[in-house]
């Protein structure tokens, strides 16, 4: 590769990520180790399915995968970039309890499981929220990080250890203040 492909490679990519940043309104963050960490432990160990929303760069998704074979994972993420980047995650990682699908999870009809673990941006919070109202049974759990679901009751806003955000914990059926 001579070095102007190499920046039209690198140009393109970064334009992708900006384009899909702009059109989703969320930069897509990678966490680190101690908050996932943190994340997966609230997972109760029961729990069979796991859904991590806007999985971005696979980070929880692989680390759940990883830690808790026992659970099948699912990540979604619409943006092309850290989708790609995830699947190659993925395929390195070798895990076989987990999937990646590049969607909106707003528009897909994947049943979301028993968990769903989201750091999405605040301005999408209401659209997980309706997603979950429509397609998650009663008894399912959400594991929001640093951003409540607007209209939803958590039942623990634990602060994390890790960092100065939130988890918010939601149990569906219960997630109204009037259920």
């Amino acid at each position: 590769m001579t070095d102007l492909s190499v920046l039209v490679f690198t140009g393109v990519i970064l334009a992708l990520i900006a384009i899909y940043a702009i059109r989703l309104r969320v930069v897509p963050m990678p966490s680190l180790a101690a908050a996932r960490a943190e994340i997966i432990s609230y997972i109760p160990t029961d729990t069979q399915t796991v859904t991590d929303f806007g999985s971005g760069w696979g980070d929880l998704a692989i680390d759940i995968a990883r830690h808790r074979p026992d659970i099948a994972v699912t990540g979604i993420e619409l943006s092309p970039v850290p989708y790609a980047i995830s699947r190659m995650r993925a395929m390195l990682a070798a895990k076989p309890n987990l999937t990646l699908i590049r969607a909106d999870f707003r528009k897909i009809d994947h049943e979301p499981g028993d968990v769903v673990v989201c750091f999405l941006d605040p301005r999408v919070m209401g659209d997980v929220g309706d997603v979950l109202d429509q397609k998650m049974r009663a008894g399912g759990i959400v594991i929001s990080r640093a951003f409540a679901i607007p209209g939803w009751q958590a039942f623990g806003e634990v602060p994390m250890k890790s960092g100065s955000d939130i988890l918010y914990l939601y149990r569906v059926g219960k997630h109204k203040a009037e259920a």
